[in-house]
């Protein structure tokens, strides 16, 4: 997702939503062990009951059950106003990006992974799960920490609303954008008490007609996390530093990856990272363990896969990319679109930087 030109928007593990829905019942929950150097490790921490589920419906503006206080805001003119508007929200998002996502989705052949790996994609489940909605395990990787998420019972009215507002005005940005923008992210929830990856992750979540079942923290090589688990899907989050400084040498995570199954790679808006030295060991990584990767040309340059002798499918156009990055320009891609020498098709919705259609790439690479 969006770096702001050079970092990523990425979010640490957030406390549990304890006592938003009902008051804290902690409880000892394991993941599953993991040996060598794949190296999670569970801290223990769940929520008990389905108080997960109940808390997502709340933040994303859903009828639900919980406590007498979720069913009381629920009543104010505040939360009737944020319920409104996330329905047009996502009633923009279901009729308008959805359906040409759904229509094209199964060109990458890949649409139930065992594993998706999405470097880069900060809490992005939104459209993670667009293209990819039968993955059974998806991992999410991102730098910037993020506050843990208070017990509503704690709070104001005026402080929940506030951060409600936050929310919504996170999810107006990513819609319209197709990606999170860490700078305006940060203002919109860090002046909040509903800060971080994890309240964003669980409305996603709610809205793709997920149900959660238990929300945990983790780590893998020290980094933190959580998982969120629902019926027949996990999905990660870690906190983790994925150039060379904070992969290098350091396999942990693509262990982890790699323990949970052979991984199709999702790539956007990644500001070019992948292009540069600095990121030179996770681009490897990616292309040593991926059996597919979806990108746009802000991923793994173009170059790299094909002197590897991936097969690639490319859809949509390429010229150039936007001006902040003209620097990054792939000639040999731009040829690649014009010669016929592989095979082009069309792609009717934007992804990554270029919006529009007509501009937009997309390139999907198998081994």
């Amino acid at each position: 997702m969006s770096h702001s030109a050079a970092s990523v928007s990425f979010f640490r593990w957030s406390r549990l939503l304890g006592a938003l829905v009902l008051p804290l019942l902690l409880g000892q929950c394991s993941l599953p062990s993991s040996t060598g150097d794949a190296g999670i490790q569970d801290e223990g921490a769940s929520l008990a009951l389905n108080s997960e589920s109940d808390a997502a419906r709340f933040l994303a503006g859903m009828s639900g059950g919980g406590s007498a206080r979720l069913a009381k805001l629920r009543q104010t003119p505040e939360w009737k106003s944020h319920q409104q508007r996330m329905e047009q929200l996502f009633t923009f998002y279901h009729k308008g990006h959805l359906p040409p996502i759904r229509a094209w989705r199964g060109e990458t052949g890949a649409t139930s992974p065992g594993v998706l790996f999405y470097p880069f994609g900060g809490p992005d489940f939104l459209f993670a799960d667009a293209f990819f909605p039968g993955a059974s395990n998806l991992v999410l990787v991102g730098l910037e920490g993020a506050s843990p998420m208070p017990d509503l019972n704690a709070l104001s009215d005026a402080e929940i609303f506030a951060g409600l507002r936050g929310i919504t005005t996170s999810i107006d940005t990513v819609l319209g954008a197709g990606y999170f923008v860490t700078k305006e992210m940060r203002g919109d929830l860090e002046s909040t008490r509903f800060r971080g990856a994890l309240p964003l992750m669980l409305v996603f979540i709610a809205r793709t007609g997920h149900s959660i079942s238990s929300v945990e923290s983790t780590q893998v090589a020290g980094a933190p996390g959580f998982v969120v688990r629902c019926p027949g899907k996990s999905v990660y989050f870690f906190q983790k530093d994925l150039s060379n400084g904070g992969v290098g040498s350091d396999k942990r995570l693509p262990n982890f990856v790699s323990s949970l199954g052979t991984p199709v790679t999702f790539i956007k808006s990644a500001s070019y990272l992948l292009h540069t030295s600095g990121f030179s060991a996770i681009r490897q990584e990616i292309m040593n363990r991926s059996r597919v990767i979806v990108e746009d040309p802000s991923g793994v340059p173009f170059h790299y896969l094909k002197e590897a002798g991936w097969n690639i499918s490319l859809y949509g156009n390429y010229t150039h990319p936007l001006d902040v990055f003209a620097s990054n320009h792939q000639t040999d891609l731009a040829e690649a679109y014009r010669s016929g020498a592989y095979p082009v098709k069309p792609v009717s919705f934007g992804y990554g930087y270029l919006r529009n259609p007509a501009t937009t790439s997309i390139i999907v690479a198998r081994k």
